[in-house]
């Protein structure tokens, strides 16, 4: 039995459906459009299913449900008898008894003068019905209450069909289904790798599907194992059920199973599309083909690997070009491929023995392998190129370009040991190269390794008798780091201006005859200016760039450009950002700022008319990084009300400087627009406002109504001493530590500190900053170096007793106090006691 109902009436736009199967009736109810939710219940024998099915219609008609949506006035006050069923509720009706008994006899035969006969009209409730069938007859579950199949299987799991009637399931699916519809089922991958089979062919040919290459490639992408048979993808692709994928076809050409390569072998090397189009594909997607073998025994060491066979046939036969073979197996190794896949074709390149003159002839494409990352790669270049150094065609000026920053790396010390012994075999021949082996032979000083460093001072020592001042340089720079007796051994080459023993001793004894002289150098902050994103594609570009790195400024210049910049949002941006949401709600990371970032994005994505705040206990155990969720709720009420300005707070320049100018400029625009200042905001701006760049600055001032921001920037740019504001002690026992006044305190207390580290302050030594850490005095911890013991069991007075466990660094921090939140300073210095957790993240 089958039921679908719905309520369509005012603001109700519902539906609810019942469906028998056995003595198990599913309930699916909610609102129209939607999956909705699904409820089962099991009897005990199929009348008393149906018995209560019944009785739930009946409820449900009275309440006002029918098979159109339209509420009777009376159903709705009164109740009323069930309607008649229309003529077009009758076929529905009819079309699912008769899928039902197709399926349960697994007549596949009749599949195709069925939906001939029910489809039309009908193809929406047979999709819906055959989603249900594979639940009920396809999919794995408890089948422990279920007294028509528990005893089908061994354990209480399994599923309720034969193979003939999950098969029926599958080709009736096939038959109807849209490539939307398919979504990530992967019961159609079974099918399509019987592609040649009578049924197949028959359910193809009816249903004409044009999906079939975008689903088989995004199983394959997510499940490497479901990749299509490639005899069966060219048959479709003959066939014209399948266009022409190009990973799909690389994944499938190199999927043979190990048993089957022998059957395919003439296919792969034979057939002209397969060798011209679908071959060079293993060379631009990442595949298994290093996995693959021709004829695998266990028993063997060692196994021939199908692609070799392959690979050596169609050269020997002159099927397939070797520049082909050369730049693929070349250009493979900078992917961020498989190691594997990647050695495997550096042995392919191996195997060719490729002539000197090809060699020669395709040199530039070995050079940028030089800069892999993997070392494997390097070693391979530098033993590959090691015989044609010398040749007069090789282009050693541009090897050792690129070669260069290798002699840095300690993960190819084998290669770069080999370099040395060619270069000294190499002057014997180009001595005019001497001084560029000599250069770079001085940058393996930078590797900690004395036997390598010993085989570089030799090779200099050898090769360069007088000083040189380019040399020397590079020497002097890398002394730090040479090890034994390197430093020693090449000190005539160092030209270092040395001290006489007198020198020295007079130094020691205090009674040099030179004198220092402080001459501080002035250091200039407001250097590099951060660039706002401006446009869409900036935005856009921002985001990717704050999921993918590691530095809380950038949160901050991606959240004010995004609510200053809503006017250049697309019509379709939520589409857009789908990709970045995915990544952000499907990782983790362990950073409190990034957690801050990712909730309040996610949040104002879907819910952007809605204030997020995260109170998650472990994102705000720091005090410090608290403070990132703060500006994300200031800029989250800025969007929500209008508000197109930036944060006071926002960085001018790197790291996180802010200009004066421009400090006093976004003041005066909050002023102009009516917004009132935020005094933690403006507290962590002034901490982040240089001394810079003050010409004009005082004029900018003057136009700031406020009296106590115009009195604290003054104090921050250093123009007017401190003219904070204290209250009567009555006052303070009856302010709020979140009053404004506290507040104003709070701002003052941070700008003394930002620009005066030592400085006693008694201003700030009453409340509300009493007794908090860098308020009132500099805070300096005592530290101290005190043992440890633990409680250990002495077998053999057989008592317990403390035990030495060694001497740990201690040091006091003061109790935990409130104090104001606009005094950045003291955040997160205060006692944790026996806190595990805070003790891990801050102390």
């Amino acid at each position: 039995m089958f039921k679908h109902l719905k309520y369509i009436d005012g603001t109700s736009d519902k539906f609810w459906e019942i469906q028998t199967a056995g003595a198990t009736h599913t309930v699916t109810y909610g609102r129209n459009g939607t999956a909705g939710q699904s409820k089962s219940k099991t009897f005990d024998s199929e009348e008393a299913c149906l018995k209560d099915a019944d009785k739930l219609i009946a409820e449900k008609t009275k309440k006002g449900y029918s098979e159109d949506g339209a509420v009777d006035a009376d159903s709705k006050d009164k109740g009323s008898a069930v309607r008649q069923p229309t003529a077009a509720s009758q076929r529905k009706e009819e079309a699912v008894a008769a899928l039902k008994l197709l399926i349960k006899e697994a007549r596949t035969e009749d599949i195709i003068p069925f939906l001939e006969e029910y489809s039309s009209g009908n193809l929406e409730i047979l999709k819906k019905e055959i989603r249900v069938a594979k639940r009920y007859w396809v999919d794995y579950s408890d089948l422990s209450k279920d007294p028509e199949f528990k005893n089908k299987t061994q354990y209480n799991w399994g599923t309720r069909g034969t193979k003939e009637q999950q098969r029926t399931v599958k080709l009736l699916a096939l038959a109807t289904f849209s490539g939307s519809d398919a979504g990530n089922w992967d019961i159609f991958y079974e099918l399509l790798n019987q592609a040649r089979s009578k049924e197949v062919i028959q359910i193809l040919a009816y249903a004409k599907p044009n999906w079939l290459g975008g689903y088989l490639l995004q199983l394959v992408r997510k499940n490497e194992w479901q990749q299509i048979n490639y005899d069966n993808l060219r048959f479709l692709e003959r066939m014209g059920h399948v266009d022409f994928e190009p990973e799909l076809y690389a994944s499938s050409i190199s999927g043979f199973n190990n048993y089957e390569s022998k059957k395919f072998f003439e296919l792969l090397t034979t057939d002209e599309l397969t060798i011209q189009r679908d071959i060079p594909l293993v060379f631009e997607y990442e595949t298994g083909v290093h996995s693959r073998y021709w004829d695998y025994n266990y028993q063997n060491v060692v196994n021939e690997l199908l692609w070799d066979r392959v690979f050596d046939t169609l050269l020997e036969n002159g099927k397939i070009d070797p520049v082909l073979i050369i730049t693929g197996a070349l250009e493979a190794q900078t992917k961020n491929w498989n190691n594997n896949l990647k050695s495997y074709f550096r042995k392919l390149i191996e195997r060719m023995k490729l002539s000197e003159n090809t060699v020669i002839e395709y040199q530039q494409q070995f050079f940028p392998l030089l800069h892999a990352e993997h070392s494997a790669v390097v070693n391979f270049v530098v033993e590959y190129l090691k015989p044609f150094l010398a040749h007069r065609d090789f282009q050693l000026q541009e090897f050792l370009d690129w070669a260069e920053p290798i002699f840095m790396r300690s993960d190819i010390k084998t290669s770069l040991k080999t370099l040395l012994i060619q270069f000294d075999k190499l002057l014997k021949q180009k001595p005019e190269w001497r001084e560029r082996f000599v250069s770079l032979a001085a940058d393996l000083f930078m590797i900690s390794d004395l036997q390598l460093q010993e085989r570089a001072s030799k090779f200099i020592l050898k090769n360069q008798t007088e000083p040189s001042e380019e040399l020397s340089g590079k020497l002097q720079l890398y002394k730090a780091q040479m090890m034994g007796s390197v430093a020693v051994d090449l000190k005539h080459l160092l030209q270092e201006d040395g001290y006489s023993e007198a020198e020295i001793l007079a130094e020691l004894n205090g009674q040099s005859s030179e004198q220092y002289i402080y001459q501080p150098t002035e250091v200039r902050y407001l250097n590099e200016a951060y660039d706002y994103p401006q446009t869409w594609n900036e935005l856009f570009f921002k985001v990717g760039e704050v999921i993918g790195g590691s530095d809380p400024i950038q949160v901050e210049i991606l959240m004010n450009a995004w609510v200053q910049q809503t006017a250049v949002f697309p019509s379709d941006y939520q589409i857009q950002l789908e990709p970045y949401i995915k990544q952000l709600t499907g990782a983790y990371r362990e950073s409190s700022w990034y957690n801050h970032f990712s909730g309040t994005f996610i949040n104002m994505y879907y819910k952007p008319t809605v204030v997020y705040k995260d109170k998650d206990r472990y994102h705000n155990y720091s005090k410090w990084v608290s403070l990132m969720g703060s500006q994300l709720e200031l800029l989250q009420r800025y969007r929500i009300d209008g508000i197109r300005l930036p944060l006071l707070s926002l960085p001018t320049h790197r790291p996180f400087w802010i200009a004066p100018t421009i400090l006093v400029k976004r003041i005066l625009a909050y002023q102009e627009a009516g917004v009132r200042i935020n005094l933690l905001d403006l507290s962590i701006a002034l901490s982040r406002t240089v001394r810079e760049d003050l010409e004009g600055i005082e004029v900018l001032i003057k136009q700031i109504k406020e009296q106590q921001v115009q009195d604290v920037i003054s104090y921050a740019l250093g123009l007017n001493p401190m003219k904070v504001q204290q209250q009567s002690w009555v006052r303070n026992l009856l302010s709020s530590k979140d009053s404004d006044q506290f507040n104003w305190i709070g701002v003052w207390a941070t700008v003394a500190r930002t620009h005066h580290r030592d400085t006693y302050f008694e201003e700030f030594n009453k409340e509300p900053l009493a007794d908090i850490p860098f308020a009132g005095q500099p805070f300096r911890p005592v530290l101290k170096i005190e043992p440890t013991y633990y409680n250990g069991y002495n077998y053999t007075t057989r008592k317990s007793e403390q035990v030495y466990n060694g001497d740990k660094l201690t040091y006091h921090f003061p109790p935990y106090k409130l104090g104001t939140d606009t005094f950045l300073y003291h955040k997160d210095i205060f006692n944790r006691g026996n806190d595990v957790l805070l003790s891990y993240y801050f102390i």
